[in-house]
């Protein structure tokens, strides 16, 4: 019996760059949509003695993903870039599902829990 020559395509085998980066940002296009469709459920009208002092459950919901959401899911989207650099460079994970999702859940799970304690 002879021994077979070692594999070198084994040798560099990493996740691809490319579709690692998809997966990450399918996770964020996931967040936004899901996000929409929870503004869609609220209601857009004002209570009628309230005058006009008061905004919807719609426009209070917008705000607060202009100007809170947003902010965060771009600091995400920064850790979570640098988080799949490293993941990709130093791990010899051969998954990009897996690589992509490692790299987008601690930053989203952050968001979420900023968003809660809000």
């Amino acid at each position: 019996m002879t021994l077979s020559a070692p594999r070198t395509d084994l040798a560099n085998d990493k996740a691809d760059a490319r579709s690692s980066f998809l997966v990450l940002i399918s996770w964020y296009g996931a967040v936004v949509v899901t996000f929409g469709l929870f503004l869609g459920t609220l209601s857009d009208s004002v209570p009628a003695d309230c005058g006009e002092v008061c905004d919807s459950e719609r426009s209070d919901m917008l705000m607060f993903g202009l100007y809170v959401a947003l902010p965060a899911m771009f600091l995400a989207l920064l850790v979570s870039l640098v988080t799949l650099a490293v993941l990709i460079s130093r791990t010899r994970i051969r998954s990009s599902a897996l690589v992509g999702t490692l790299s987008a859940v601690l930053p989203l799970v952050m968001c979420g829990l900023l968003a809660a304690s809000l």
